[in-house]
């Protein structure tokens, strides 16, 4: 937590940075200005000519600055006024009844998150009072577990899972079940099904058993976790590639497709259960959902 917070102080003192040295070249452009100005002035009979050319030249000298894109993206404002916007968020916004004072301030944001300093009243005594509680607002998820459809050749139960290379991953790899955003306006089993579908190409199950929702961390939020289980699959060829485009088109999409490598493999359950106790499943809201499922074999 420490490394995130001191993180999103760097990102911070970045931003200042940034905006302290479009001040000083902001100055830098008007003293030039400044400087033709009181040349051209000195010749009354170019004063026309002097307006005409402070004007062309203020142009030229401060509309790159304006459209630079981090210029753009600093100065950008959500309807909640963030501090830092580089998107608005439009997900699950949380405030704790009876401990949470106020609507808090956002300060940075984007569609996928918003960073909120959040006061937070721990008890009755003035003392208790936190005014810089930092809070995560984050988009709800699904995670599913998917029992392959059964085979002659298959001797028990088997699942498909992907081994994968993720971003914060340290550059190792690891096992992972299906995991999505719930999209605005989707309910959580919605989600499941379609993500299920997106990601199998068109695989569609007739059982999703739900294991529980899971708050990602109790104090900084990080959104929730919905686990299921789907079983009773098969192979579709309606309605995979053709739907999943019409989904991603959508104006209000949050989540993306993967554009990290990812192979789809199928393990029976010992192996499910030996890879579960190893450690490969390298993220907890995976390993979560795999345990709670392994729960019911």
């Amino acid at each position: 937590r420490f490394y995130q917070l001191s993180t999103i102080w760097r990102n911070l003192r970045t931003r200042f940075y940034q905006l302290s040295t479009m001040w000083r070249n902001l100055k830098t452009r008007f003293y030039q200005l400044s400087t033709m100005w009181h040349m051209m002035m000195s010749k009354n009979r170019f004063k026309l000519i002097s307006i005409s050319a402070i004007f062309v030249l203020s142009v030229i000298y401060l509309l790159p600055i304006f459209q630079s894109p981090a210029t753009s993206r600093a100065f950008s404002r959500s309807t909640n006024n963030c501090l830092v916007s580089f998107g608005e968020y439009n997900g699950p916004k949380y405030k704790s009844p009876g401990q949470t004072i106020g609507e808090g301030k956002c300060l940075v944001e984007s569609k996928w998150m918003r960073v909120m300093q959040h006061t937070v009243n721990l008890g009755s005594d003035a003392k208790n009072l936190i005014d810089d509680w930092l809070f995560v607002d984050y988009h709800d998820r699904i995670n599913v577990l998917v029992q392959a459809p059964h085979t002659s050749t298959m001797d028990g139960p088997h699942f498909l899972v992907f081994k994968q290379s993720k971003y914060a991953l340290e550059g190792r790899d690891s096992l992972a079940v299906i995991g999505g955003i719930i999209e605005p306006g989707e309910d959580p089993e919605t989600a499941a099904r379609r993500e299920v579908s997106e990601e199998m190409d068109g695989l569609v199950c007739d059982t999703l058993e739900f294991l529980g929702r899971y708050r990602t961390d109790v104090n900084r939020g990080i959104g929730w976790v919905n686990g299921f289980l789907a079983k009773d699959c098969e192979s579709s060829a309606v309605g995979d590639r053709g739907d999943k485009d019409e989904h991603r088109n959508g104006a209000d999409e949050v989540g993306k497709p993967d554009t990290e490598r990812q192979d789809l493999v199928s393990i029976s359950l010992g192996e499910l259960r030996k890879n579960a106790r190893e450690g490969k499943f390298l993220e907890v809201q995976w390993s979560n959902t795999v345990a709670l499922a392994l729960i019911r074999y």
